[in-house]
């Protein structure tokens, strides 16, 4: 992020002056001339987006912070304010992401408001509700684009009727594993404790405890690879590492949460993806190594089956 001139600071703690003081269109207007020099400033799009929930322009508010939001959501400063333009827009497992980050003295409170919240829009809204949670439970039963489009949906889905759709789609043998690993993701993020049944890659149902789960980037062997190819590829050829980063973040939506399992020799999977990749060969010395190129054949032709290669 590019440095705030000594100038637009002036600029911009006036306009924090004016949020705390209630002049709301004058942090508008401040913040929209700072966004032209500084688009991705958290602190400057954190501010525009609060007086827009305050001028009651909830969508536009939206707008603004979706391409921060995993920032936002973990930022003091503004995180009761990114919980109420979720709230205002629906969204309520962004909201429930939100509570997850809380300062203890606000978790209570903003729980309550969240179940508020969520309560009024069952009454209202049941139908509507109904519909969607049974859309999202039976996720495999669409095409791909339409399983990206309706967990964007979800999003919109309460917390019980998420989780309760999120646990028949998992144990789906016909659901895409993709799919299934962004809804686990999201059930960490939220901080979920249930008990899951995972039909995974292995065409096995595995019982999974959601709060022994992790993020991506605290899976060691995961993290090992991608060291191995920035190693190897960084400083030699930066576009193939680029696209070794992204095979990689693709393999890991199949292979989620089992990469202890599947990648046991961190250094071997990055030497067999690059052959993959850029048209080279590698052979497995022993038994362990053999497993693995079974693993990234299974992933490859999981590709291939649901129409992505």
């Amino acid at each position: 992020m590019a440095e705030i001139a000594k100038n637009d600071q002036v600029i911009l703690l006036s306009a924090q002056e004016d949020l705390k003081d209630g002049r709301f269109n004058q942090v508008i207007n401040n913040t929209e001339h700072l966004l032209k020099k500084y688009p991705n400033s958290l602190e400057i799009n954190g501010l525009y987006a609060s007086a827009l929930y305050y001028l009651k322009k909830f969508h536009d508010a939206y707008e603004t912070i979706q391409n921060f939001a995993n920032e936002l959501i973990a930022y003091p400063k503004y995180q009761e304010n990114v919980l109420n333009i979720f709230l205002a827009n629906k969204i309520y497992m962004a909201a429930r992401e939100v509570l997850a980050q809380a300062p203890s003295e606000k978790y209570e409170e903003w729980q309550k408001l969240i179940i508020e919240h969520e309560d009024r829009f069952r009454k209202v809204n049941g139908n509507e509700l109904a519909v969607e949670t049974r859309n999202f439970a039976h996720l495999g039963a669409h095409s791909v684009y339409e399983q990206v489009q309706e967990i964007k949906a979800a999003q919109k889905l309460p917390l019980k009727e998420y989780v309760s759709a999120a646990k028949v789609l998992l144990n789906d043998p016909f659901g895409w594993q993709v799919s299934k690993t962004q809804v686990l993701l999201e059930l960490v993020k939220v901080k979920v404790s249930e008990n899951v049944q995972l039909f995974w890659m292995d065409d096995k149902a595995h019982t999974i405890s959601v709060d022994e789960l992790k993020p991506l980037a605290e899976y060691q062997s995961f993290v090992n690879v991608l060291r191995k190819i920035d190693e190897k590829f960084a400083t030699e050829d930066p576009i193939k590492l680029d696209l070794l980063e992204k095979m990689l973040f693709t393999q890991s939506n199949y292979i989620y949460p089992y990469f202890d399992k599947v990648i046991t020799e961190p250094g071997f999977w990055a030497d067999a993806i690059a052959a993959q990749t850029f048209g080279g060969t590698v052979s497995a010395g022993d038994s362990q190594e053999e497993q693995m190129l079974s693993w990234i054949r299974l992933i490859h032709d999981q590709e291939i089956k649901i129409g992505l290669i």
